[in-house]
């Protein structure tokens, strides 16, 4: 008596559907973003990130070699995509400088910042800002811990807002929700070098080099009060940075 014999045939032989090549991602290719992206302004940093452009939502890392590095300059032409639409920030290492900020031709009407009082409180506003679906984006200048990022990924996804935060590169080593991570540190004549170590697609062989558009410090130490801005919250700030 024969045994029978076990046929190993392609899955769409045995009753299950084939794969299209065109649809498999392999590790060493850029893969498209999971949803959409908006341009981030920079040619050389767009070839780099999945997509073309930032995630329009979800959590993305920037790791600075310190507050202020540029931050605010690499942001600018997706900030001032948002037009008048709310953008909150919480917790920037000083008081935003208007003139500055209306010199790289972004929005006041829509600024709206928070110095909250705890870790807590900030995680608190940040998760609050992005399930109400009422802020165009939500910017964080915090190192908390990866159980909060991870919580606020997931509410910036579900609201479709994008969530960007500014960590220290310190943080580079720790494990993150964030499908994007990139770090920044300063670059001879004044330019930004990013690096993006993270994300769907191969390796970067050197961090790109970035000429950041020239403005006053856009976050500067409170010597008047600040200019009212809408629901702002001002603090005490530390010294004046570039941002």
């Amino acid at each position: 008596m024969s045994s029978p014999s076990t046929s190993l045939q392609p899955a769409g032989r045995r009753g299950l559907p084939a794969l299209d090549p065109a649809l498999l991602w392999r590790g060493d290719a850029m893969a498209q973003a999971g949803g959409h992206t908006v341009p981030s302004g920079y040619p050389a940093l767009d070839a780099e990130l999945p997509g073309g452009g930032w995630p329009a939502q979800g959590l993305t890392e920037l790791l600075l070699a310190h507050p202020g590095i540029g931050e605010l300059r690499l942001l600018a032409p997706v900030l001032r995509s948002f037009g008048n639409r709310p953008v909150l920030w919480i917790a920037p290492p000083a008081t935003p400088y208007l003139p500055a900020l209306q010199q790289l031709g972004l929005s006041l009407d829509g600024l709206v910042w928070l110095t909250p009082a705890s870790l807590i409180d900030a995680a608190w506003a940040a998760e609050q800002a992005l399930r109400s679906r009422a802020c165009a984006a939500v910017l964080w200048w915090s190192d908390a811990p990866a159980g909060v990022w991870r919580r606020l990924h997931l509410a910036a996804q579900d609201s479709g807002c994008p969530l960007w935060a500014m960590r220290p590169l310190a943080a580079r080593g720790q494990a993150s929700a964030a499908p994007l991570r990139l770090a920044a540190e300063a670059a001879a004549g004044g330019q930004l070098a990013v690096q993006v170590f993270k994300r769907r697609g191969p390796a970067m062989a050197a961090p790109v080099l970035l000429t950041l558009p020239l403005a006053a410090p856009l976050l500067r130490r409170s010597v008047m009060p600040a200019p009212e801005v809408a629901h702002a919250v001002a603090g005490a700030a530390p010294a004046l940075v570039a941002a």
